[in-house]
């Protein structure tokens, strides 16, 4: 039998109970049982009195407790059934910091998990990690600090006052090549206001459908003038040809057909009510709203405050990039386009 140095932990087996009950029959004492199977004596006592019940002596017919080995494993079977699944987790400390630092910096469990996959790194499956967190295993970390768990409520629809007719091109005419992804330099753009009755501060957000590359600037308001100068400011930053279409709704912001054409080869209106149109802009607007909730006044957000959150959220891998960055992406589409154009700006 192993002792107790060679031995490392580990559950008392239905042999191990079977030779104990023989060593008590014996008399030997907790600290012989411990030595002769390798358990600490702390073990060993609390082993014993798990498995003592009452039995009767068959010539006396005297009744005196004993422990019992089928008595003892019935306990346990049933405490191993109680417990449920064994926690995957174990005592790999390290995994827990690294996966409470990165959810409190804004990343989503399954952006974790699977960047760790992508790095050939240990981690749990997505289902499990959420369900550690749940149970508190993930230390300084609740679902509050999950942005999608936490907040995310059933949207409400309400009718809205429809603009005049814009003057620009249906989105049933845009080109299938943009709508299946294939192409860099598509965009949707739209507008985020602050506080309902402060809706002439808002900032223009653009998001390039294949790469999912988010621009976020500060609109000196919201009208068709203001959206035409911001969109000229836009364009100065990049090289020519990154934008070849815009998808825009039927705000008023975006009536200027004329002037959004001149600083770009197509532009392409929404059916009214028809957000889903621009799904990759609105689902992107979710992730602005994390730093600028509604509500709150753009008064005071500068520039600098927008490339600030647009390069935060360019910086998130994303399950639907293949566990990459929008920012990876956008850089490695801007390479290619600077060599197809020789562009000695690029």
């Amino acid at each position: 039998m192993q002792t107790q140095k060679e031995r490392k932990y580990s559950r008392m087996t239905w042999m191990d109970r079977l030779n104990i009950e023989k060593l008590c029959k014996q008399g030997a004492s907790y600290s012989a049982i411990a030595r002769k199977l390798g358990f600490a004596v702390s073990s060993v006592h609390y082993e014993i009195q798990r498995g003592l019940c009452e039995q009767r002596d068959g010539k006396t017919w005297k009744t005196y407790k004993a422990y019992s080995a089928t008595v003892a494993q019935d306990d346990a079977d049933w405490q191993a059934t109680a417990r449920g699944c064994t926690i995957k987790l174990g005592h790999n400390h390290a995994y827990a910091k690294t996966v409470s630092a990165r959810i409190r910096s804004g990343e989503s469990p399954d952006a974790i998990v699977g960047t760790m996959r992508v790095r050939e790194e240990w981690t749990v499956s997505t289902p499990t990690l959420y369900r550690y967190i749940d149970k508190g295993y993930i230390p300084n970390v609740t679902n509050k600090d999950l942005w999608q768990k936490s907040r995310r409520k059933k949207r409400k629809y309400r009718k809205v006052k429809a603009s005049k007719a814009p003057k620009g091109t249906s989105i049933e005419r845009r080109p299938l090549v943009i709508t299946s992804r294939s192409t860099f330099g598509h965009w949707e753009m739209d507008s985020v206001i602050g506080k309902a009755r402060g809706k002439k501060e808002s900032v223009l957000v653009l998001t390039e459908r294949m790469t999912r590359f988010e621009i976020i600037f500060k609109a000196s308001a919201k009208t068709s003038a203001a959206t035409v100068s911001a969109l000229q400011k836009i364009l100065r930053r990049f090289p020519e040809h990154t934008f070849q279409s815009v998808t825009v709704d039927n705000g008023s912001e975006f009536q200027d057909a004329d002037g959004i054409q001149s600083l770009v080869p197509a532009l392409y209106y929404c059916h009214p009510y028809s957000s889903c149109e621009r799904g990759t802009n609105e689902n992107n607007n979710r992730l602005v709203r994390r730093f600028l909730p509604k509500g709150r006044s753009m008064k005071n957000v500068r520039q600098k405050d927008c490339d600030d959150i647009a390069s935060r959220i360019n910086s998130m891998h994303r399950k639907i990039l293949g566990y990459r960055t929008a920012a990876e992406l956008f850089q490695e589409q801007l390479a290619l386009l600077c060599q197809r154009n020789a562009a000695p700006s690029c």
